[in-house]
């Protein structure tokens, strides 16, 4: 925990993921709690995707990200708020029409199970 998948168009190539999902880490730590040594993201460029009309133009960002149960609301709001702002700020400028999404669900702690190996 947490668990991100940062999801994106071809559009936004000249951004520097890990950059940006080192600094989703730190907001982990800082909003909900999470430790950076637990926080795994992945990167997945979308090649092939269809948003709105087709038209391929259309550009996407979006940010999945799920943390163990028992944050409050207030706690998940602002996490997403904050990585939002993060991704508005981190990613390429593009010029053309582009949804930036974000969504915070939750990892059942009861089913949840992670084994760490090696030093």
């Amino acid at each position: 925990m947490p668990q991100i998948t940062l999801e994106h168009s071809p559009h936004f190539d000249g951004t520097d993921w890990r950059a940006l999902a080192l600094e989703i880490h730190q907001l982990c730590v800082d909003v909900v709690g999470a430790t950076t040594q637990a926080c795994k993201t992945r990167i997945v460029r979308c090649d092939d995707l269809i948003i709105a009309d087709g038209d391929p133009a259309q550009a996407m960002v979006h940010c999945d990200l799920r943390i163990l149960t028992g944050r409050t609301q207030e706690q998940k709001t602002a996490l997403g708020e904050a990585v939002q702002a993060a991704l508005l700020a981190g990613v390429k400028p593009y010029d053309g029409p582009a949804q930036i999404s974000v969504e915070i669900g939750a990892l059942d702690k009861d089913n949840y199970r992670k084994v760490t190996l090696g030093g």
